[in-house]
């Protein structure tokens, strides 16, 4: 059951959202690579989480399945409809809530280490000081807010298109982060980066934490933390344009 589960998650990309995650399921994250990953503290963490998770979102992840289900065809249709029966049980021990649960702190954890990573990166420029310094501070702040609210280009691409048809103008910007900024992903942004610290980073977390603190504007524009956000959103759209067309071009000359 587990490696049919683990298909049907692979092929659909099944997951619980990041902005719903609870403490339980960070917690789990945090045991992620240390000693107790496996065996019974690990089994009980997840237990708690999973009971933590599953009640608000097995209606949610019900629909998911039916979804896929209603496009699948061959092994694919017979695996969804076996994730089906254990989607539409309530008991949060149940395989598919337990692994959705587990992938979901899995990807947290990933999402924190490479925040950390890219402090450590930006750690000598910001502990320079100056414009450099600044810069990379700012860099730092969007990439590990993209990764840690598990942003997505593809959601925002008639947005990001609009920007760069716009010459990627400063008043582009600004409309880009006033149409992508409401409130709730903004104080999601700030609660998720201002909880970032890295022990070996202490310049880019202190310059994280000032750009993190105080009361957050009305102005999405003159957001110091979101406005990063929406910049590294754009950079990794189109570093993934150009990736697909760097393949097309290759796959077409073979």
């Amino acid at each position: 059951m587990e490696e049919l589960i683990a298909r049907v998650l692979r092929r659909t990309g099944l997951s619980f959202p990041r902005g719903v995650l609870t403490e339980e399921v960070a917690e789990l994250a945090v045991l992620i690579g240390s000693d107790v990953a496996s065996g019974a503290v690990w089994e009980d963490a997840l237990t708690v989480a999973s009971a933590s998770m599953w009640e608000q979102l097995q209606a949610p992840i019900v629909a998911a399945v039916n979804m896929h289900l209603g496009r699948a065809d061959g092994d694919d249709r017979e695996d969804l409809a076996q994730v089906l029966l254990l989607a539409q049980r309530f008991d949060p021990t149940q395989p598919l809530a337990r692994a959705l649960t587990a992938r979901a702190a899995t990807e947290l954890r990933a999402s924190v280490q490479y925040a950390e990573d890219r402090m450590r990166t930006a750690e000598h420029a910001v502990a320079n000081g100056g414009p450099q310094g600044a810069v990379a501070a700012a860099r730092a702040l969007g990439a590990a807010g993209v990764a840690l609210l598990d942003l997505d280009p593809e959601d925002f691409a008639p947005e990001i298109v609009v920007y760069i048809d716009a010459d990627q103008s400063v008043e582009a910007l600004d409309e880009l982060a006033r149409i992508t900024g409401d409130v709730e992903t903004r104080a999601w942004a700030r609660e998720a980066l201002g909880a970032l610290h890295v022990a070996d980073a202490p310049a880019a977390s202190a310059a994280l934490g000032a750009l993190t603190a105080g009361e957050m504007p009305e102005d999405p524009a003159e957001d110091a933390v979101w406005v990063p956000v929406v910049m590294a959103l754009v950079d990794e759209g189109l570093e993934r344009a150009l990736a697909e067309e760097t393949a097309k071009a290759q796959a077409s000359r073979e």
